[in-house]
This record gives structure tokens, sequence and C-alpha cells, in this order.
């Protein structure tokens, strides 16, 4: 059910996505993954859907993730374990003194009492309106340092995309600046 499997790096990534998706080359999702589907995301997933053909606006995978950071164009989430203490509430912080020197889980612990699974995907998204009205999203997913980071395509790289050439107007908002630093 995937679109494309590979590593959706820049805005010009997911418009040749989108542009692939267009043409009838890549599938878009038509509808909300299965649970099985769901099970099924890994590094290197990225699915693309069109707001209306969906039926969808927001994506919904099953996992819990950290509250979104702008990335350039791109907004990224980190996987959550959930709460610590596993009934609901923070777990407490322990008192005992042996515990005070060590950076116990200092990268491990994210805010309000949850902590980032420590092998977890990070995930990111990007959205545009086309010229013509269409709603598109991307949702990808990646290894936060996987040896196999490096492995994963990158869509403007791949042999099988270098001829999809974005119709011109088609992507607007994806026109970089002439004011760039």
């Amino acid at each position: 059910m995937e679109t494309y499997h590979g590593h959706v790096r820049t805005p010009n990534d997911a418009i040749i996505l989108f542009e692939a998706c267009r043409t009838g080359l890549l599938p878009r999702v038509q509808r909300r993954l299965s649970e099985k589907e769901r099970q099924q995301i890994k590094s290197g997933s990225v699915f693309v859907w069109d707001e209306r053909e969906a039926g969808m606006r927001r994506w919904t995978d099953g996992k819990s993730w950290s509250a979104s950071r702008v990335s350039g164009s791109f907004l990224t989430y980190r996987e959550m374990e959930g709460k610590r203490g596993g009934n609901g509430f923070p777990a407490k912080k322990s008192s005992n003194k042996s515990d005070s020197g060590s950076k116990d889980g200092s990268d491990e612990d994210g805010p309000d009492g949850y902590r980032y699974k420590p092998d977890g995907l990070m995930k990111q998204s990007f959205s545009i309106t086309t010229s013509q009205g269409q709603h598109l999203h991307l949702i990808s997913y990646y290894a936060r340092s996987s040896p196999t980071a490096n492995v994963l395509m990158q869509p403007s790289q791949d042999p099988s995309l270098r001829h999809i050439r974005p119709q011109k107007g088609m992507y607007p908002e994806s026109i970089p600046s002439r004011n760039r630093v």
C-alpha cells in the first residue's frame, strides 16, 4: 500500500512523488491503512494521498508521536513509547542518591513524562495545494540513526523517477523564493 520506498529529503523529492502519482506512475493511498498495513510501516515507507480522493485529512498510523517540529519545509515527529510508569502517570523520580550522577536516558526522555522509543522511527509530513485546488499530503518514515539510512534511494536520485518533470504551475507553493540567503 505504500506509494514509494526511499528517503524524502527535500521538498523537490516530495514534488517528484506528487507528480509521479498525478501521472499514474506511482499509486496514491485511497483509504486509511488497515491494522496489518500499519504494522508493516518501516524505515523508507512513503505514503501520498489526495484529501478529497481518499476522504481523509489526517494520517493515522497507530503509533505515538512527539509534538511536531518544523524542519525546513517539513513537519517532523519522533516516535514515542508512551507514558513512563505504564499507568498513565509519569514515573516518580527516584530519590536514590546513587542515581544522581547518571544521565539516565537523557536522550530518551520526552516532554510530559513520555519516553522516546529508543529505536523508533522519525516521521515527516509535507502538504501542498495544487493550482487545481487539490490538497496533497505526503508522510515518510525513516530510522533516526540507521546504517541503512544512506541506502534508501532519494526520489530525485532514483533512475525510475529521473524523467519526472513537474507540470509547470501545478505546485505554485513549491516555487523557490528569489530572496533566499
